[in-house]
């Protein structure tokens, strides 16, 4: 209980402090070292403290920070489209996480949490591992994540309408509302390649348990280990992907009280604000493809353009981590002043 309440007192000075600040990383201890994550709502299991409805309390808005993750290949071929991050919001941090930092992020905010620890390093394979920092990301520091091949159409500020700006504590995008596509296995389906929250959200909490639990699962079926497991395309969606996220974001309104069903998001053509979630329809997050009346201006504006680079399935393995040697690398938010003392990703700092 000592990490855990150590964690929240880190979150709450981070979120009420101004400007840039270095992460202190939180104490951990092997006595609190569970074996499995699988049931993330027990309060001594869970990734980070939440309630079963919010965030973490005393987080009143959304971090102005951008998370972004790629391949060096990956940052480079879509350095013109990330860059539209920054354009659109100059009041937002713009941080992209290279395969080195996303190894020394997840070290640093889950310290207490050696479990996590051992399945993030035995898991190699690029996309399986993208999946999950995606979420341990978003659960330990909020703000907005997206994928390296997408690009901001439009300011972050303006993503939520004014209305439902004090009751958000996460926001999500519908990605398919079809019957015309045999890789969507359910009628509707919510996308991963951006994603809002302020931190400790539980949709988070609960999606980083399962994609371990479903991994691990699919490990032990196949035979295979963690670090060489071979997984469909489809398998990939189901398990860590937008399979996974819409089952865990109906779960957790449901458990917020709300009676949802497919119908409830059928030819959503407004925001939908549902306990602390709201639900934006298909031109949010995914107003440029061809199916489910993408595009159609009825279904409200283009906030994100996703390009569909599938960059994590063209990578290849990440080799095993090297031994550490000293005291670890912490990942943060810098001054510009300070990147070249401290290099750790790729920081894209704007002033107001």
């Amino acid at each position: 209980m000592v990490a855990i309440v150590i964690t929240i007192a880190l979150l709450l000075s981070y979120q009420s402090s101004s400007g840039p600040r270095l992460w202190v990383r939180a104490q951990s201890s092997e006595a609190h070292d569970h074996q499995s994550i699988q049931q993330p709502l027990d309060p001594d299991a869970g990734l980070v403290p939440s309630t079963p409805s919010t965030s973490l309390p005393g987080v009143r808005d959304f971090p102005r920070t951008i998370w972004q993750t790629g391949s060096t290949d990956g940052i480079k071929e879509y350095a013109k489209q990330s860059q539209t991050w920054s354009t659109q919001n100059p009041n937002h941090t713009h941080v992209i996480l290279t395969d080195k930092d996303a190894n020394d992020f997840v070290q640093q905010h889950f310290p207490y949490r050696p479990s996590l620890l051992r399945f993030w390093n035995e898991l190699r394979v690029p996309v399986l591992r993208a999946d999950l920092l995606r979420y341990l990301v978003i659960l330990s520091r909020g703000g907005v994540y997206s994928d390296i091949d997408t690009s901001c159409l439009m300011p972050i500020t303006q993503w939520i309408p004014a209305q439902y700006r004090l009751s958000a504590n996460a926001v999500v995008g519908i990605e398919y509302d079809d019957s015309s596509m045999k890789m969507f296995v359910r009628p509707i389906s919510f996308n991963q390649w951006t994603l809002m929250a302020k931190p400790g959200h539980p949709i988070f909490e609960r999606a980083a348990a399962r994609v371990i639990s479903n991994l691990e699962f699919l490990a032990r079926q196949k035979r295979q280990t963690l670090s060489n497991l071979k997984l469909e395309m489809v398998e990939t969606l189901e398990a860590t992907g937008p399979g996974m996220i819409t089952d865990v974001v109906m779960e957790v309104l449901r458990d917020q009280g709300h009676n949802v069903d497919w119908k409830t998001f059928h030819a959503l053509k407004e925001p939908m604000l549902l306990g602390d979630v709201l639900i934006l329809p298909i031109n949010g997050f995914a107003g440029h493809q061809k199916h489910s009346h993408s595009g159609d201006p009825a279904f409200g504006p283009k906030l994100v353009q996703h390009h569909f680079g599938r960059t994590w399935y063209r990578k290849k393995p990440t080799p095993e981590p090297e031994q550490e040697q000293g005291p670890r690398k912490e990942v943060a938010l810098v001054k510009e002043e300070q990147v070249e003392k401290q290099p750790v990703g790729k920081h894209e700092e704007t002033k107001a």
